[in-house]
């Protein structure tokens, strides 16, 4: 159990940084997870668990660094939070996650929305969030390939990267 503790603590910390994606997984696989066995490795970062139309290449993210420094304030923009997995993983970020970054002086505050699968709410709070200047990276949960693709671009080009926790995007 602390094993899939500390993976998901270094995934979710990755996501942070801007070094995940499932792109780089097999290189976050071999840089940052050696520690964790093998047969685990093999399993969360196994290629043939992939969606066949995600897209997988090298991040764009790479070497981004954020224009301001810690305390960061994230937005966490989810589709839906109805089920028990959905649940569970904002449960999961708020009460273990958010405490240990907040405690490490590297997030202030998270801000949540959640648009109960409406793309065009969820592009509107994420929006909202870049326009208002109330945060300095998105996390999220989607779940269409394409709806939020503009919105990340404008992120983007605000300096707000996006990062997807569930679900995929075709945005670079």
């Amino acid at each position: 159990m602390i094993k899939i503790k500390k993976l998901f603590y270094v995934v979710m910390f990755s996501c942070f940084l801007g070094i995940f994606t499932a792109a780089s997984a097999q290189e976050l696989c071999t840089k940052c997870l050696k520690d964790v066995p093998k047969d685990m490795r093999d399993y969360v970062y196994n290629m043939d668990f992939m969606d066949k139309d995600q897209p997988l290449g090298p991040t764009v993210m790479k070497g981004w660094k954020s224009p301001r420094k810690p305390p960061w304030t994230i937005g966490y923009a989810s589709t839906y939070a109805g089920n028990t997995w959905r649940k569970g993983a904002m449960e999961r970020l708020m009460e273990v996650v958010y405490p240990k970054w907040k405690a490490l002086g590297m997030v202030d505050e998270i801000v949540i929305t959640q648009s109960n699968l409406d793309d065009t709410l969820q592009i509107q709070q994420m929006r909202q969030m870049i326009d208002g200047g109330k945060v300095d990276a998105i996390i999220i949960c989607c779940s269409n390939l394409t709806a939020l693709n503009q919105t990340i671009k404008y992120g983007w080009e605000k300096g707000i990267p996006t990062l997807s926790f569930t679900g995929f995007t075709t945005s670079p």
